[in-house]
């Protein structure tokens, strides 16, 4: 009998990286368009999506839809270990920043950002198993 082998994620970037490219992938058939880290607060980091599939044909209460994103990537950091306090926000796009729209659809005028931030045990986890 073949056995399958799986990778655990041990580190923040890595289990990021996971999230926003392949469960994204898997959710929503395409990847967050960006990872980043806050340079502010060493707990926080940002998943950015400018057409949230969930979000793109709401015309009210747009944060709701993001929200429930934001569930999804809180259970996934929860299941794989690492505490975390996941929240949505819409963010303005900047000129030039914007992406083309989703099936057609005009570009959006904001983005969601996804806010993750850690519970300190986490970090210290992180820390301790260096670089």
């Amino acid at each position: 009998m073949h056995t399958a082998q799986t990778k655990r994620e041990t580190k923040i970037m890595a289990i990021l990286q996971f999230i926003s490219s392949t469960v994204w992938k898997s959710l929503f058939g395409k990847p967050a368009d960006s990872l980043e880290r806050s340079i502010d607060h060493a707990d926080e980091y940002m998943i950015f999506d400018y057409n949230p599939i969930t979000s793109n044909f709401v015309s009210v209460h747009q944060s709701s839809a993001d929200a429930y994103v934001s569930g999804i990537i809180a259970g996934v950091l929860e299941g794989a270990g690492f505490s975390a306090r996941v929240s949505a926000h819409t963010v303005g796009v900047e000129e030039g920043e914007g992406r083309t729209g989703f099936a057609g659809l005009p570009t959006r005028k904001d983005k969601a950002v996804f806010l993750v931030k850690f519970a300190e045990k986490v970090l210290e986890r992180d820390a301790s198993l260096g670089s």
